[in-house]
């Protein structure tokens, strides 16, 4: 979505962000209720780095 909005830095480091989460090895699984952490905590891990 913000590559169609024009903002091609911010899709890069969300995208970064979200690869970075997923290979820190932080969340035990990518399975509803078997992460190990809350939505919130997930939002919050990813949303930090992009800041």
């Amino acid at each position: 979505m913000t590559d169609t909005l024009g903002e091609p830095k911010i899709a890069a480091a969300v995208d970064k962000a979200i690869h970075d989460a997923l290979a820190s090895g932080k969340s035990k699984s990518l399975s509803a209720g078997k992460m190990g952490m809350g939505t919130r905590e997930v939002g919050d891990f990813i949303a930090k780095p992009v800041s």
